[in-house]
């Protein structure tokens, strides 16, 4: 698997963790060692480890939150480092996101999630079907 395809993958587990409202699965995809910090629309920056699981966990127990579905991420990787731009489709409206992760203990970790507003949202196919991700 190539190191895009990796951490692609653990963008893919973290929004599975979102979509399922399964809170084990995003304690899972965050850093335990590495400073995170958390950027959610209309919030201020959440630091801290403890900080940015307490607001997950306020989010996904909130049966109004909405689903949200990932579109056309792209990652990019620099050493350890590497992060994704990509589009959050919520019913129809669209966020564009950015997460960071880096490598902690051999497996790609968040560490920086930040989605707002978009001026415009992902492109369409010919077919009217979204994009596929990259």
């Amino acid at each position: 698997m190539s190191e895009q395809a990796a951490v692609l993958f653990a963008n893919d587990a973290f929004y599975l963790a979102f979509t399922t409202r399964d809170p084990d699965a995003m304690e899972d995809v965050w850093a335990r060692s590495i400073p995170v910090t958390c950027i959610h629309p209309g919030w201020n920056v959440v630091t801290g480890r403890e900080g940015v699981m307490e607001s997950w966990r306020a989010i996904l127990a909130n049966p109004e939150s909405p689903q949200v579905t990932c579109r056309q991420a792209t990652a990019h990787v620099l050493g350890d480092v590497a992060y994704v731009v990509c589009f959050e489709t919520i019913e129809k409206n669209h966020l564009v996101a950015t997460n960071v992760f880096m490598r902690e203990d051999g497996a790609w970790r968040m560490v920086h999630h930040q989605a707002g507003i978009t001026a415009q949202g992902p492109s369409e196919s010919d077919d009217g079907t979204p994009d596929r991700m990259q």
